[in-house]
């Protein structure tokens, strides 16, 4: 493949990933506006804590995930047929066994339920176990045919994943508005939820087996032992990664129940739906450039890697440094304007989900350069210690400060172990740099953000109480500041004119398509 398909292919996946990423955002936003005005608060709290619960679950899946994707690239790239056969359902039958895990785990939980979730609503009591139910089933349903959309992944066709979620999104939001308008039914919502997240896997295991025929005509071939071993040893590397990432990402909202209560989780759920959303739009554009980095890492030259490493590194601080002031600028005034001063969190609570944001987002090229050189032995236990610290820390903190005490615990956590770690890997194993390098960029990064946050809030001074013109005055300034201090910091840097020149090539490219 060359540079030209793999920019085609780039184009494609961010253009339809992020078609499916705004409509998600638009009706998502919707959705959760309908949601807060017909259900009571601790159906949001319950909602977030069973998803944190079942994530939690899910970590018998051990981080497969990543594993089947380094293993798939080297055949995809070779076209090597029988392999991907034999790889994809070695991959089929190991889904399932994950499921059956997660079902048999999750049902013995049920007896449970009422001590988990203290004092709920009399008509959300009584619904409880069915509501759990639904959830489990939505959590062990996707992992029967979750494994087929691995292959448009690692293909670079992660523009069909998206093509059927834009269907799947419209038709669930739709039918969910209408479920709470008319009945204020959170069952039904559940059940809505179920039927067409299953029905959307079944029409992405359809698409897959009509693009790849190769998958039944070799349907009974095999995996070598050797391969086998080898996808082995990184699920086992992965896995302590998975499990120690969950604790670390899936524990919060439990925390926070056990000290503060389902409506606390309520109110933190309308702020992580938020931050959510932002972070799944930018996510479109970096996992769906995952396939072509991969591609670059297995047939480019070394200062190829270096390059684009440094290009899509400072990409991901653009947006996400940008993104991150806006968390803080805005955040609170948009739930004040949207529904209500009271469900309004502390400046605090919103600078910790900031940082933890930020922390989180420029990982983002690090990890992908980490997972596409196949470095999972490496650091392994490095995550298990962040979610070591996280949680006494947590305790500790959630004790004493609640919810801001529980998210700067977060934070700290991930400061002293992967936030430097992982970087360390990849420049000493991938690109054999010195990563001083990489610490000294991170440094010079924090500042343009704390320069941009402070010249904010210090035309903030001048802007009377908020309302929804001043909140629009205060989104231009967000839109129109950080870039250009970013702009001003960054102009003369290589990092700076290899994105502007990949961004021309895109531009160039869609210009050429529709000249056509």
């Amino acid at each position: 493949m060359n540079n030209n398909s793999r920019l085609s292919n780039s184009i494609k996946n961010i253009s339809f990933g992020l078609t499916a990423q705004v409509l998600q955002m638009i009706l998502g936003f919707v959705s959760r506006t309908i949601f807060i005005k017909y259900l009571a608060i601790e159906y949001l709290g319950v909602n977030g804590l069973f998803s944190n619960i079942l994530s939690l679950l899910s970590l018998t899946e051990l981080g497969i995930t990543s594993a089947i994707l380094y293993s798939l690239y080297k055949p995809l790239a070779e076209k090597d047929e029988r392999k991907l056969s034999g790889l994809v359902h070695f991959f089929a039958k190991v889904y399932r066994n994950i499921a059956l895990i997660i079902a048999v785990i999750g049902l013995t939980l049920i007896p449970f339920l009422h001590q988990i979730v203290d004092n709920p609503p009399k008509q959300l009591e009584k619904d409880l176990i069915l509501i759990y139910v639904l959830f489990l089933f939505n959590t062990v349903s996707s992992y029967f045919l979750q494994y087929k959309a691995s292959l448009l992944h690692a293909d670079q066709k992660s523009y069909e994943v998206s093509k059927n979620n834009i269907l799947v999104f419209l038709l669930q939001n739709s039918l969910q508005i209408l479920a709470l308008v008319l009945f204020q039914n959170f069952i039904l919502y559940l059940i809505i939820q179920s039927v067409m997240q299953f029905s959307g896997n079944l029409m992405i295991s359809r698409k897959v087996n009509q693009l790849y025929p190769f998958l039944k005509e070799y349907k009974s071939e095999t995996i070598d032992a050797e391969t086998k071993a080898k996808i082995y040893s990184n699920v086992k590397s992965t896995g302590i990664v998975k499990v120690s990432g969950l604790l670390v990402n899936s524990t919060d909202n439990i925390i926070l129940n056990y000290f503060s209560g389902l409506a606390m989780v309520g109110l933190l759920s309308n702020y992580n739906l938020l931050i959510g959303l932002a972070s799944g739009l930018i996510m479109q554009v970096f996992a769906n450039i995952r396939g072509s980095i991969a591609h670059i890492n297995v047939t480019e030259s070394h200062e190829k890697k270096i390059a684009t490493f440094n290009t899509v590194n400072f990409a991901n601080f653009w947006v996400y440094g940008w993104a991150s002031v806006g968390i803080i600028f805005l955040l609170n005034d948009f739930i004040q304007i949207w529904i209500g001063e009271k469900y309004v969190l502390s400046i605090w609570a919103v600078v910790a989900l900031a940082l933890n944001f930020y922390m989180f987002g420029m990982q983002n090229a690090v990890w992908t350069f980490k997972s596409t050189f196949g470095i999972f032995k490496e650091g392994r236990y490095i995550v298990f210690f962040t979610a070591l610290i996280n949680l006494v820390l947590s305790f500790a903190l959630g004790s004493v400060y609640g919810l801001e005490g529980i998210l700067f615990a977060t934070a700290t956590a991930r400061l002293v172990t992967n936030c430097w770690y992982d970087p360390y890997l990849v420049y000493k194993i991938a690109l054999q740099l010195n990563p001083i390098e990489y610490l000294k960029k991170y440094l010079f990064y924090i500042v343009i953000v704390a320069v941009t946050i402070a010249i904010l809030f210090g035309l903030n001074v001048f802007l009377p109480k908020t309302n929804f013109l001043i909140f629009v005055v205060k989104v231009l300034l967000c839109l129109i500041i950080p870039n250009i201090v970013i702009y001003l910091f960054c102009k003369n840097t290589s990092e700076y004119s290899g994105l502007t020149s990949l961004i021309k090539a895109m531009v160039n490219k869609i210009i050429g398509k529709y000249k056509k």
